[in-house]
């Protein structure tokens, strides 16, 4: 399996480079970015999703979707828990990292990484299951990650956000006898099949705008943030799923599962924590460097991991 990682990577990566150039020769701006950013979360995954449960209904792929829901939001409170202990910072001046540190080891970059990832490793079906770990992600974003930025909650971003929308639309479509029109379901798929080429354009334009931190204590904050979001997360949550494998039991489907959420939680930040940082009024340069810098360390550590994994689940 870690053959395949590495092979999407590679292809991946081929995108993010011509991305980066093109970013670097038109000069591309914040507004730019942040367009494409809200076209491919708002518009181009909702697409993805509504195409992805566009399906005939199969009770083992739904219970297996619970399943991954289950074990998506154990493994991201045990990322908030990981992210509380290595941020405790008595510093006044580190103290503003913290937040965004936080930030970028428990909300991964799953939805514009981890689809295209799955997808070449898992294919259609893979895709599906990720929709579970998306629905917590966005559920999670939105109350501890909103807490986290502006001390409160805001139900109302939860109900109204395109991709909690087209889940629920998703599992409508997936439950019903009939499914959508080819005239619906063809545009649907198209607009959905943008998300893989569209999402390491958007990386390479991130990229393309990185500049070293100036400061040393943002360069200290980062490199400590990289290492408990792509290695300490990693080891933790193996050893998680190491244990929810052995209760499951050693099923083909079991693997597909764990294997699914596992890698989603190996991502780098998400893309989203600059734009809330943006905001909130909170360092957007530091969390463009956040997402750059481990997008960047990613492709090293997910192979990595993913060998180590299949010692262990297999």
């Amino acid at each position: 399996m870690y053959l395949l990682v590495i092979k999407q990577l590679l292809t991946m990566i081929l995108i993010v480079i011509a991305g980066f150039i093109f970013a670097r020769i038109i000069k591309a701006e914040d507004t730019q970015q942040k367009f494409l950013s809200k076209f491919l979360l708002y518009f181009i995954n909702p697409c993805l999703v509504i195409s992805s449960f566009n399906r005939d209904f199969d009770a083992l792929k739904f219970k297996q979707l619970l399943v991954v829901i289950a074990i998506a939001f154990l493994v991201h409170f045990v990322m908030i828990l990981t992210a509380t202990i290595f941020t405790r910072s008595k510093k006044e001046e580190n103290k503003a990292f913290d937040i965004l540190n936080r930030m970028g080891i428990v909300f991964t970059n799953c939805g514009f990484i981890g689809i295209p990832l799955i997808r070449g490793v898992f294919g259609e079906d893979g895709v599906f299951l990720l929709m579970g770990n998306l629905v917590v992600f966005n559920i999670l974003l939105w109350t501890y990650g909103y807490y986290q930025m502006c001390g409160r909650f805001n139900i109302k971003e939860i109900i109204t956000n395109p991709n909690i929308i087209g889940v629920c639309i998703g599992m409508i479509i997936f439950c019903l006898p009939v499914k959508l029109p080819v005239f619906i379901s063809t545009p649907v798929s198209m607009i959905g099949d943008l998300n893989t080429a569209t999402s390491m354009v958007l990386i390479g334009m991130l990229l393309a705008k990185f500049k070293k931190p100036e400061n040393s204590s943002a360069i200290l904050n980062l490199l400590k943030m990289s290492v408990v979001r792509l290695v300490v997360c990693s080891i933790v949550n193996l050893a998680l799923l190491i244990l929810v494998y052995k209760l499951l039991g050693p099923h083909m489907e079991c693997v597909m599962l764990i294997f699914v959420v596992y890698i989603c939680s190996m991502c780098p930040s998400g893309t989203s924590i600059p734009s809330l940082a943006c905001v909130f009024d909170q360092d957007t340069s530091y969390a463009s460097i956040v997402v750059s810098a481990t997008g960047v360390l990613c492709i090293f550590t997910i192979p990595a991991f993913v060998k180590l994994a299949e010692l262990f689940i297999k």
